[in-house]
């Protein structure tokens, strides 16, 4: 069986465009119209006439535009808008493509998803939301969740207990132990492979137990992470890879 033809077009409904898609389906016998995540959806009978889905749209875009306005609110509706790809940049360890994707809406923040290796910023037409600073902030909320999820099983198995965590945004170091127990580390660690910020975690809390880089330091820190030394190499080989691509503060301008 022939899966049902869509057919992709765009409507001016009450002075904004939207996009929508046309299905025709075999069991359909009246016009029917779907507002999803997705976008919007106009399923008809089987060899109607294109201008009948458009129509339907029109009779009926009081309750579409409201179901949009909804969704928007939600921060779960998809449509048809202009987007622009960025490159790629590293996100625990895997090479994802990103792109962003302008979309009518009264948001004033950007939604960031990701899907297998694709990374989607979908920020609003108004042109008002800096892409490069709400990637930034999305990978530092990951790094934030995950070098907490790090620290607090780290810790346990290493007996130490840390203070304050803070996330930096150095380039260059990794992270830091200070005097006062606390614990910082770069964003950017995100990044790069899970077992890599493993390391930088547990080289900062072993400096909880030792505060020089001493035989005894190196031999703790061996003990907990036995594959160190390939760690360290690939932050070497790699670094310059850890930051956003180039064309983010260009987007769609």
């Amino acid at each position: 069986m022939k899966p049902a033809r869509r057919v992709l077009l765009s409507i001016k409904l009450d002075g904004r465009r939207v996009g929508y898609s046309v299905r025709e389906s075999r069991t359909a016998r009246k016009c029917r119209i779907r507002v999803n995540p997705a976008g919007i959806e106009v399923v008809v009978p089987r060899g109607s006439d294109k201008s009948r889905a458009s129509g339907f749209l029109r009779e009926n875009a009081s309750w579409v535009l409201n179901q949009l306005a909804f969704m928007e609110r939600m921060g779960t509706v998809r449509v048809n808008a202009p987007r622009a790809r960025l490159g790629s940049l590293l996100l625990g360890g895997d090479e994802v493509q990103t792109e962003v994707i302008k979309e009518p809406s009264r948001r004033a923040f950007a939604l960031i998803e990701r899907e297998g290796l694709v990374l989607r910023i979908r920020v609003p037409e108004t042109g008002e939301v800096d892409v490069r600073r709400a990637l930034e902030s999305w990978l530092r909320r990951r790094a934030r969740r995950e070098i907490e999820a790090r620290i607090a099983e780290r810790a346990r198995q290493m007996k130490v207990k840390p203070g304050r965590l803070y996330i930096m945004s150095q380039r260059t170091k990794w992270g830091g132990c200070s005097r006062l127990r606390n614990l910082s580390f770069t964003w950017r660690l995100i990044m790069a492979p899970p077992g890599v910020l493993d390391y930088i975690v547990v080289h900062e809390l072993a400096h909880l137990i030792e505060p020089s880089h001493s035989v005894k330091f190196w031999l703790i820190v061996r003990s907990h992470c036995p594959e160190f030394e390939e760690y360290r190499r690939w932050l070497r080989d790699n670094q310059e890879r850890l930051d956003l691509p180039q064309r983010v503060g260009a987007a769609l301008h």
